[in-house]
């Protein structure tokens, strides 16, 4: 919602999200046609919401997974933006351990936790794995990928809009790559809608 902040909020889809979903569904289902799917999905609502209707245009059911919810804002969680920005902690070095609000947690915890269920998946998934997080959640999967070291983590950043598709795949010589980097082509018909 405007105004109030991210990341552990339980919210759910807006009329723009649900399409924005549903376009997604039927783009990933031109993607993956014919290939065998493992699907996890955020356990947060709007995530939860996003698969069911990725679900349903695909046939496959999601598993949610809260390890991989949003970056936590701790206390901040669903408070208007200008009462969070009063609970603020003030800013350390390096900048990704600042825990910017008791509670939460640091870009470096988030990294860790997005690690951790991402080793866990790729250890019993084989194939295609389809995945619906968040933004910064995303962000971190995409380091985790590409093995980056920790201190790249301040001065690389990755764009990922709502109902993008990044594709992760290891290319024909085993290299991690990135395929596609929030892709969002798919919902330039929702400009006329807007």
């Amino acid at each position: 919602m405007k105004g109030f902040t991210g990341g552990w909020t339980n919210t759910s889809l807006t009329d723009l999200g649900r399409k924005q979903a549903s376009l997604t569904g039927h783009r990933l289902r031109t993607m993956i046609s014919g290939k065998s799917v493992a699907f996890y999905s955020s356990d947060l609502n709007r995530a939860v919401e996003t698969a069911q209707i990725i679900s349903s245009i695909l046939g496959i059911t999601s598993l949610p997974e809260k390890g991989l919810r949003e970056l936590n804002w701790g206390i901040a969680v669903d408070m208007p933006l200008e009462k969070a920005k009063k609970l603020e902690l003030e800013k350390t070095e390096p900048l990704i351990d600042w825990v910017p609000f008791p509670a939460a947690e640091s870009r470096r915890m988030l990294y860790h936790r997005i690690s951790a269920i991402l080793a866990e998946i790729n250890a019993n998934e084989e194939g295609t794995v389809l995945i619906v997080s968040h933004g910064n959640a995303m962000e971190e999967s995409i380091f985790w990928w590409l093995d980056f070291p920790i201190s790249l983590r301040s001065s690389i950043s990755f764009d990922i809009d709502p109902c993008s598709i990044t594709r992760l795949r290891v290319n024909e010589w085993g290299e991690r790559t990135v395929a596609l980097l929030n892709s969002s082509d798919h919902l330039l018909n929702l400009s006329s809608d807007i």
